[in-house]
């Protein structure tokens, strides 16, 4: 046994537990005083400094005023307005001299250019309203009260002395522009496109459950292609969508028509 305790006290490891517990307490030290000074540093106020940067770069970018006449074109510029400058250099400046006088400017016309206003003989031309602008008519167009209006009126409306375009007539191929329920408003309507080189006329018909209505009406065309050709044309100058009216297709239908009235009639032949 004792020899046993002898060799437990000789072991060359005994003392390393307090090596260990002495490094511990040697760096927790220096971990405290590094806190502490890092806690005295940040409770300083900040350092104070009464230079202004942007200050120094606006007093930088500003230039000394010149005079107006020695300014040049990439002067005057529009930024040059937002300067922080007491007398900013403005377009005003390029036309002034320092006494706020104008400048006498150089100007010549180009070759070629008028010298002289238009004479007061000139008249405004004379431009036809479109046919649907006389079917979209108010009594503001057709009756104007104001000077102007009537001046534009007068200049275009169609003068009474135009030569009219033959009147056309049924059959073949047509173009329906319009209808009335009046034949005062058909028949002028009638006139104004013939003003305009159509060959227009006015028909009566009884449209069943509405009464007697009278058509206006251009042709006839031999074939189908010269009426769409002309609807077309049409359309484009005056402004009004006319629909194409097809003589078989009329055929077709007044032939159905009869077909129902005669049925209707033997239903009530049958009947009594």
């Amino acid at each position: 046994m004792r020899n046993l305790e002898d060799i437990q006290e000789d072991e060359p490891g005994r003392h390393s537990p307090r090596l260990g517990t002495l490094l511990l307490f040697a760096l927790g030290g220096g971990a405290l005083v590094a806190v502490a000074a890092l806690s005295m540093r940040a409770g300083k106020p900040p350092q104070q400094s009464d230079r202004d940067p942007l200050a120094a770069l606006v007093a930088a970018s500003k230039t000394e005023a010149r005079p107006a006449e020695e300014l040049a074109e990439s002067d005057v510029t529009f930024p040059g307005i937002l300067s922080d400058s007491d007398d900013p250099t403005t377009a005003l400046a390029a036309v002034k001299d320092e006494r706020g006088r104008l400048v006498k400017q150089d100007f010549a016309l180009p070759p070629g250019a008028p010298t002289l206003p238009p004479p007061p003989t000139d008249s405004l031309p004379v431009v036809p309203l479109p046919a649907g602008s006389l079917l979209a008519a108010t009594p503001v167009t057709a009756d104007p009260k104001d000077g102007l209006t009537q001046v534009a009126a007068s200049q275009a409306k169609v003068s009474d002395g135009t030569e009219l375009a033959p009147m056309g007539s049924e059959g073949g191929y047509q173009i329906q522009v319009a209808s009335f329920n009046n034949q005062e408003d058909a028949d002028k309507f009638v006139n104004d496109l013939r003003k305009r080189g159509h060959s227009a006329y006015r028909q009566a018909a009884h449209v069943p459950t509405r009464g007697l209505w009278h058509r206006v009406r251009i042709g006839p065309f031999k074939t189908k292609f010269q009426a769409l050709q002309y609807k077309r044309k049409f359309e484009q100058t005056e402004r009004v969508s006319p629909f194409l009216v097809d003589p078989h297709k009329v055929k077709q239908q007044e032939e159905i028509r009869k077909a129902k009235i005669e049925a209707r009639k033997r239903r009530m032949l049958g009947t009594d």
